[in-house]
């Protein structure tokens, strides 16, 4: 591995971002030339494949002076003809603790037979429900 700058492993520093749909064929040259442009980068990595070294996809910049972060993120980044997604990164320990915290959750696949109502007393076992909505197809009206 050899050794590197910067704090990879233990959670995230302010100037870290997530970088995915990342080109398969994109190397780490091209991935810290094009974030360089933005700023100077303390640590950069594309992670591979455990078992097959192959490139998974998405990797991760962490720049010097973290205001970089909110440049790099408002714009519409494309390498190797591909459009790639960007997200701040959550320094571990804060989703136990008050720095991040949301109080909605989206839950996916819910049953076309379960009302509104029975949904939220489902979610009232764990505490106080204050807002819910199931959204509904406009044509078919199904959930």
């Amino acid at each position: 591995m050899g050794s590197r700058k910067g704090d990879f492993g233990d959670g995230a520093s302010p100037g870290k971002i997530f970088i995915g749909g990342l080109a398969k064929d994109t190397t780490l040259d091209t991935f810290v030339k094009y974030f360089g442009n933005y700023g100077e980068i303390t640590d950069s990595v594309i992670m591979k494949d455990r078992h097959t070294g192959r490139p998974r996809g998405f990797g991760f910049i962490t720049y010097a002076n973290p205001s970089v972060v909110d440049t790099v993120i408002a714009e519409t980044h494309v390498i190797n003809g591909k459009q790639v997604e960007i997200k701040r990164t959550i320094p571990k320990g804060s989703a136990e603790s008050n720095d991040f915290r949301t109080k909605k959750i989206f839950v996916g696949g819910i049953p076309t037979p379960v009302t509104e109502d029975e949904l939220k007393n489902f979610f009232a076992k764990y505490g106080k429900v204050v807002e819910h909505e199931t959204i509904r197809d406009h044509v078919s009206k199904r959930s």
